[in-house]
């Protein structure tokens, strides 16, 4: 067994790394024990979704307090002990909590945005940047750093070596360019007319 390998016990591990912190070895022991530990989490989680909560609560516990880990005995052992601990202080805590059932509150309405309309935001971008690609050099730098980035007009000239009025005409003739392509025109009037 390697010197860093998590699963045997003390004689094995590299103490000096974990207790260094090393991130490849705690990126191999989340690799190597979560699987384990999640038997133990799913008896003290609601669903599968908490079980990977308590999980991310019990590593970012481990990593710090791994200077406590003596060296004596199993890792394994020792990671779940501080995870048990976690998860039953997770569970002291929900006690604790008042619940409230969500039809008292009426329709809760989710602000995240769906699938569906990730993808069509990724389509557009993509088109756009397709687009851009077919500007001249200026052009798509004066329009990505002044309407995408958001820079003010003297950042961009400072930044391409011209004169404000230059900035202004690149991202005029910029834009009439993009407005004139009949793929990305499709694209934003498939939106209803938003985009334009």
């Amino acid at each position: 067994m390697s010197p860093s390998s998590p699963a045997g016990g003390a004689a094995d591990f590299d103490h000096g790394r974990f207790r260094a912190g090393d991130h490849a070895l705690f990126r191999e022991l989340v690799r190597s024990m979560s699987p384990r530990l999640m038997g133990m989490i799913r008896g003290y989680a609601r669903d599968e979704d908490h079980a990977e909560d308590l999980l991310q609560l019990c590593w970012l516990r481990i990593y710090r307090m791994r200077r406590r880990f003596s060296g004596t005995g199993s890792l394994f052992g020792w990671v779940l002990t501080v995870s048990r601990n976690v998860c039953r202080g997770q569970l002291r805590g929900a006690r604790g909590s008042r619940r409230v059932r969500l039809e008292a509150h009426g329709e809760i309405v989710d602000p995240a945005v769906g699938p569906a309309e990730q993808i069509e935001s990724r389509l557009r971008a993509a088109a756009l940047y397709t687009a851009l690609e077919r500007l001249t050099v200026r052009e798509r730098d004066a329009i990505i750093l002044r309407l995408i980035v958001g820079r003010s007009t003297a950042s961009v000239a400072r930044r391409l070596g011209v004169k404000q009025v230059s900035v202004r005409s690149l991202i005029h003739r910029g834009l009439n360019k993009l407005r004139r392509m009949e793929d990305l025109a499709a694209l934003i009037h498939d939106d209803g007319g938003q985009g334009t």
